[in-house]
């Protein structure tokens, strides 16, 4: 037998007791196949700005990778890919559901990017969660307003929180989950804060909308940030994610994935001062920072649907919360 082979035999039986066959098996095969750097975490990240820390050059070399891309979708093909229509307070709101192909561990609730006409409903049903999906085409020329609303009124966040309570007595008793990017991160962790949800998995989240406003005040009330305020300059009007942090019952397990140099939202100033009160109030949360830049993160769907199985191997799952609770209640 060959030399190499007898240290990767004795990873492989490690694997498989704390993994099992079928994760330990592909484990094996990525270190026969690839390089050995390439199995690193830190070869995944964005090299050419490795040890760029100027916050200003960032966003101007981002602006015009912006300003380049040829990227675009029909506005149409966008809305049929959120089929449904749920009506609530006068309004409706478009929303896309997939049932799990197999038995439902519980409802996944995905959250998109802002710019809703750049971001298509979900295509795939997931194998062990309900799906659902709502469509934020609200806010600044219809670019999403961080599922919370409009003119500090809060809106949108009562209609997505009034869809997922419907999905949710579907199936009484099952957990339920959020996970989202960018503004969809930042609506995973209010609407899943908020409302007691079971885990959280976010990508390169934004947290502090007051700051981001005060980034865009050059430009006025015009701009996505600004608009959610009827008043942009009152800094008490903008929904603050800290706030529902300290006040909520119970912080559940979050996972942030993101760029350490994230132009859009540096991790010091963004997801850190959520996990300042996460650590103040012992909640957990896991982290995978890299050292890079660029607005993203290395996150999955696949890897979203592991963190929440490990969530409901947990007996009880995490939270356990009553439908009584005033967080789980919609006024």
């Amino acid at each position: 037998m060959p030399f190499r082979l007898y240290p990767l035999l004795r990873r492989y039986a490690g694997a498989v007791r704390r993994r099992g066959i079928k994760c330990a098996a592909h484990e094996s095969l990525r270190r026969l196949v690839l390089d050995p750097k390439e199995l690193l975490p830190l070869s995944r990240i964005n090299k050419p700005g490795l040890f760029t820390t100027n916050v200003e050059e960032i966003h101007a070399q981002e602006r015009e990778k912006i300003r380049a891309s040829t990227l675009l979708l029909d506005a149409s093909k966008v809305q049929e890919s959120y089929p449904h229509i749920f009506s609530f307070g006068g309004r409706i709101l478009r929303y896309a559901f997939l049932p799990s192909r197999g038995k439902s561990k519980g409802l996944v609730v995905l959250f998109h990017g802002h710019n809703a006409f750049l971001h298509l409903g979900p295509m795939r049903a997931w194998p062990d969660y309900d799906l659902l999906a709502p469509w934020d085409n609200f806010g600044w020329q219809r670019q999403g307003s961080w599922f919370w609303g409009e003119k500090g009124v809060p809106f949108v966040e009562e209609m997505v929180a009034a869809l997922i309570k419907t999905f949710r007595g579907k199936n009484p008793g099952l957990p339920w989950f959020c996970t989202g990017a960018s503004m969809g991160g930042f609506a995973a962790m209010w609407h899943g804060i908020k409302y007691g949800c079971s885990g959280i998995y976010a990508i390169c989240p934004q947290v502090d909308l007051t700051r981001k406003a005060k980034d865009f005040k050059a430009d006025g009330a015009n701009n996505p940030y600004r608009y959610l305020a009827v008043d942009a300059a009152d800094e008490e009007e903008y929904p603050k994610l800290d706030s529902v942090a300290l006040s909520a019952d119970i912080l559940p397990p979050l996972f942030i994935i993101q760029n350490l140099y994230d132009h859009v939202n540096p991790f010091a100033q963004h997801a850190w001062t959520l996990l300042d009160i996460y650590n103040s109030r012992r909640g957990w949360y896991g982290l995978r920072i890299h050292p890079s830049t660029g607005h993203g993160g290395d996150g999955q769907q696949e890897e979203a649907a592991l963190f929440f199985d490990m969530i409901v191997e947990r007996s009880p799952v995490f939270p356990a919360l009553d439908e009584t609770r005033k967080s789980d209640i919609i006024k």
